[in-house]
């Protein structure tokens, strides 16, 4: 018996899996619909992790017991062995991919097993972009294969509702919109993952997708972070309005708080400076935050993901070209 199974015929299922679920998401009228697309959603991931697996060249099913049938690895089985493959490829984090796949997979069983309430489709859009996102760019990268060459991706979500704001969702006040136990539950159980990952210096990029698509006249301007209003079609008149956001919620770190969530054990303070000055950090808004009138110097968590990211020897560079500026 073939222990591997075929990893090309693995993954071949896995992209006709893929391909049915966004077709079907992007039916208008289609009964049940966030339920059958996750669950063809989640086969494509399970297909793909046992894919890795087999061409890894580890075996995709479990040790067989006297007087039962041979059983495959479980989608979170088999994505223990694939992130740990040497195929896995490393600008993808683990860690968020897996609580991505782990909440839709709660949301699958629920589907299977009993059912889900329906104010869960608003999150439903946010953690399946994010998957499929991620689907792309773990096959584009361990088997060559783009499956953006087989769908249409500029898709407009047209309808008669505008689409739900996920964060707003999430935040909304108790009584602003009802929402039932299993609801509250799934929203916190959300929350812990991505506070987990936020404190771990991951970017929960690969988590959830946050959206907003509207489409409106150019006076509205109230609402959205950075919003671009064309009033004539050779594009010469337009105007781009953009709001601030609280740095106390984007830049919430002080470096005494970054310092015990980076990945590499024993960071300095001298190190940290360093690497935020050579690498011209400070100087970065999406990085670095500066209360001038306070001499407050604040970090976001992207700060502590680009530093997790760099090598020993970058390192290494920093702190040599940091002490050299001393000398000048």
């Amino acid at each position: 018996m073939n222990y591997q199974g075929s990893s090309r015929r693995l993954f071949g299922n896995s992209k006709a899996a893929m391909v049915g679920a966004i077709e079907i998401y992007n039916k208008p009228r289609f009964e049940y619909r966030d339920e059958v697309f996750v669950i063809l959603l989640m086969n494509a991931w399970e297909l793909l992790l046992k894919s890795i697996v087999s061409k890894s060249g580890e075996r995709i099913y479990y040790p067989k017991k006297r007087g039962e049938p041979y059983r495959t690895l479980t989608c979170a089985d088999a994505f223990k062995v694939a992130s740990k493959s040497a195929l896995w490829p490393k600008h993808l984090p683990p860690q968020a991919i897996d609580a991505n796949i782990e909440i839709l997979g709660t949301y699958r069983n629920n589907a299977v097993h009993f059912y889900n309430e329906k104010a869960l489709s608003a999150l439903i859009y946010s953690l399946s972009q994010t998957a499929i996102l991620n689907y792309r760019d773990l096959a584009a990268s361990v088997f060559g294969q783009d499956i953006a060459d087989e769908i249409t991706w500029r898709i407009m979500p047209l309808g008669v509702e505008n689409p739900i704001d996920p964060v707003d969702f999430m935040k909304s006040a108790p009584g602003s919109s009802p929402k039932s136990r299993a609801v509250q539950e799934f929203l916190a159980y959300l929350k812990e993952r991505t506070n987990s990952l936020e404190s771990d210096g991951i970017d929960t990029a690969r988590l959830l997708t946050v959206f907003d698509v509207s489409l409106q006249s150019v006076k509205k301007i109230d609402r959205a972070d950075i919003v671009v209003g064309v009033t004539s079609e050779d594009l010469a008149d337009s105007m781009v309005v953009s709001r601030k956001v609280d740095p106390n919620v984007s830049h919430p770190y002080r470096q005494k708080d970054v310092l015990p969530k980076l990945k590499r054990i024993g960071t300095t303070s001298y190190e940290w400076q360093a690497v935020t000055f050579i690498h011209e950090m400070r100087e970065e808004p999406r990085y670095c935050w500066r209360d001038k009138d306070a001499n407050l110097v604040k970090w976001s968590p992207e700060a502590i993901q680009y530093f997790n990211r760099l090598t020993e020897s970058q390192i290494a560079k920093a702190k040599k070209e940091y002490s050299d500026s001393f000398r000048k």
